[in-house]
């Protein structure tokens, strides 16, 4: 088994990926969707965090986060919101025997320089058009595309003028 190495830094800009268990959809359902929302406000009390850009998909989820304060750890984040998800998701569904929803382990990248926040920002918000959910970013409600858009981040029909190139090579899931 490989041995991975984290690096962790304070205040760095970190993408991550996390997928669950079998590629099941647990984030097909709105109120799971719901669940997920709460937990993660509950997991960014304990341990403070921005979340810059994010995507839910049905069976995976992208966030880029800023680590503030001395928080550097960013495996406590996901660590805790994956057993808080569980913990909350089994509580919800009534479910008392032992569940697996995550894969294992996790991907994860820190941020070198700007045209790396970008390309992953860029891939964060075309994602649900990749997997076929969307056919524009600006129609999948579960991302922060829509409040980058509002904010002046992206100019005005980038999604449907741009579809970057590097995605369908890059795979971060």
């Amino acid at each position: 088994m490989p041995n991975y190495r984290r690096i962790y830094q304070p205040n760095a800009c970190v993408f991550i990926t996390v997928v669950t268990a079998q590629r099941t959809p647990y984030f097909h359902h709105k109120e799971n969707i719901l669940l997920y929302q709460e937990t993660l406000q509950n997991v960014q009390n304990l341990y403070p965090f921005d979340l810059i850009a994010y995507v839910i998909l049905p069976d995976h989820f992208h966030w880029l986060l800023n680590l503030t304060g001395n928080n550097k750890d960013f495996s406590k984040i996901v660590h805790s919101f994956k057993r808080n998800f569980t913990v909350n998701y089994k509580h919800f569904n009534d479910i008392q025997q032992p569940l697996s929803i995550w894969q294992k382990r996790y991907w994860d990248h820190m941020i070198r320089n700007e045209k790396d926040l970008q390309k992953h920002l860029d891939y964060i918000h075309w994602n649900p058009v990749k997997h076929k959910i969307a056919s524009q970013p600006d129609q999948y409600e579960f991302s922060s595309f829509n409040k980058f858009i509002e904010n002046g981040f992206y100019p005005s029909g980038w999604e449907s003028d741009y579809k970057p190139q590097f995605i369908e090579s890059m795979d971060l899931e």
